[in-house]
C-alpha cells in the first residue's frame, strides 16, 4: 500500500469523524401535556417536583464545547428568594436543555425572576418547558395558589462547573480514538514500507 493512498484513507477519516462531531444530531420536537390551569400545574409540580422556587439568574452558562445536540446541557445559577418545595441554598443552580427543541428552558435571562420548578436527574436540579418555570411576573395565579414560602438555607447548593454533556463527551472520545487508530495503522505501514 502506497503513502499517498495511506495519507488519503487519514484525511478521508479525519473529516468524516470531523463531521460526526461538528454536526448536531437532529432533536425530535417536545411535547408537553395539554395547557393546565394555575392550580393544576401548581397541583402536579408539588406530587412530582423536587423542588419549587422563586429567584433571580444570576448566571447561564451554555456549552465550552461544540454544540452536538440541542439536549446539550445549560447551568442557570439562581439566588434564590423564596422556597415553597424542597431543601435550597441561598445559591443554587439548575440545568435544563439548550433548546426547547428538546424541551429545554431557553429564554433565561440574567437579572430576571422566575418561578422554577425543578426535579432531581443524575444528582442534578433540571427543568424544563413542559415544568411550571415561568418568569416570576407571568406567574400571580401559581403564586397566589402557593401561598407563603420560606427563605433559602445559608449555605450553596451544587454549584458544579461540568458543562459537557454524555454526547458531547462520547464525541471527543470517538475522535481521539479514530485519530489515534489512524496514526498507529499510518506508522505500521510506514514500518513495514522501510523493511
Amino acid at each position: 500500500m502506497n503513502r499517498k493512498f495511506v495519507l488519503f484513507a487519514l484525511c478521508w477519516m479525519t473529516l468524516f469523524s470531523s463531521w460526526l462531531i461538528l454536526h448536531p444530531s437532529t432533536a425530535q420536537a417536545c411535547s408537553c401535556a395539554t395547557p393546565r390551569t394555575g392550580k393544576e400545574q401548581v397541583e402536579n409540580a408539588l406530587a412530582s417536583q423536587t423542588a419549587i422556587f422563586a429567584g433571580e439568574v444570576t448566571a447561564v452558562k451554555r456549552p465550552q464545547m461544540m454544540i452536538l445536540s440541542s439536549d446539550d446541557p445549560v447551568r442557570v445559577n439562581f439566588q434564590v428568594a423564596t422556597v415553597w418545595k424542597g431543601e435550597l441554598a441561598k445559591k443554587t443552580e439548575v440545568y435544563t436543555a439548550l433548546s426547547s427543541s428538546s424541551c429545554g428552558y431557553d429564554t433565561f435571562k440574567v437579572g430576571q425572576a422566575y418561578l422554577v420548578s425543578a426535579r432531581t436527574y443524575e444528582g442534578k436540579l433540571k427543568t424544563t418547558i413542559c415544568d411550571m418555570t415561568m418568569p416570576l411576573a407571568s406567574a400571580a395565579e401559581q403564586l397566589a395558589i402557593l401561598g407563603n414560602g420560606s427563605s433559602p438555607s445559608a449555605t450553596s447548593l451544587g454549584l458544579g462547573s461540568g458543562t459537557v454533556g454524555p454526547a458531547a463527551l462520547a464525541g471527543i472520545v470517538t475522535v481521539v480514538a479514530l485519530l489515534s487508530a489512524a496514526v498507529a495503522f499510518y506508522m505500521f505501514r510506514l514500518r513495514r514500507s522501510k523493511r
